[in-house]
């Protein structure tokens, strides 16, 4: 079984940000600091706990969970 999923949004980052060139979906900010977004899972213990994690890859190997990403992109804008 699987659970099929899209994500689609945006973060806001201070001016002067710039794409790490020739790494995608990288982006060094004006500190020096490298951000990007990656997809988790997240994980509670019932439907109603206050313990929401994310999943770690070796957690959810154990299981049986295995996040298989097909395709990610992402790109620094300017807001309009």
């Amino acid at each position: 079984m699987y659970v099929a999923f899209k994500i689609s949004g945006s973060f806001a980052v201070p001016v002067g940000t710039q794409a790490v060139e020739g790494l995608a979906n990288l982006f060094r900010l004006p500190s020096g600091e490298v951000v990007s977004v990656h997809p988790v899972i997240e994980m509670a213990s019932a439907l109603e706990s206050d313990d929401h994690r994310d999943l770690t890859i070796a957690e959810g190997t154990e299981l049986g969970i295995h996040l298989d990403l097909d395709d990610r992109d992402s790109s620094l804008q300017d807001r309009a």
